[in-house]
C-alpha cells in the first residue's frame, strides 16, 4: 500500500513537470517571429543608409526609430516586429 502511494505521488510529479516544461515551450513558440527593439534599430540603420539611431519606441506591432542620417537628416521609420 506505501509503495503504491510513492508511485502515484512520484507520478504526479512527473506528470506536473511535464506540462511545466509544455507551457514553457509554447511561451517561446509565441515569441519567434517577433523582433527585440535591437533588430528594429538594425533593420532602420539599413534603411536608411546607416547613422545614428536616436531612440527606439514600440508602436503598433512595431517599432518607430529615430535616426539621423549620415548626411545630418533626422528621419523616422517605422519597422514591422514581424
Amino acid at each position: 500500500m506505501r509503495s503504491t502511494r510513492l508511485v502515484l505521488a512520484m507520478l504526479l510529479v512527473v506528470v506536473a513537470v511535464a506540462m511545466t516544461g509544455t507551457a514553457w515551450a509554447r511561451k517561446d513558440d509565441s515569441r519567434q517571429g517577433q523582433m527585440s527593439p535591437g533588430q528594429a534599430e538594425a533593420a532602420a540603420r539599413r534603411q536608411t543608409g546607416g547613422g545614428r539611431v536616436l531612440s527606439v519606441k514600440p508602436s503598433d506591432g512595431g517599432y518607430q526609430v529615430k535616426v539621423l542620417t549620415p548626411s545630418g537628416e533626422v528621419k523616422y521609420v517605422f519597422v514591422s516586429g514581424r
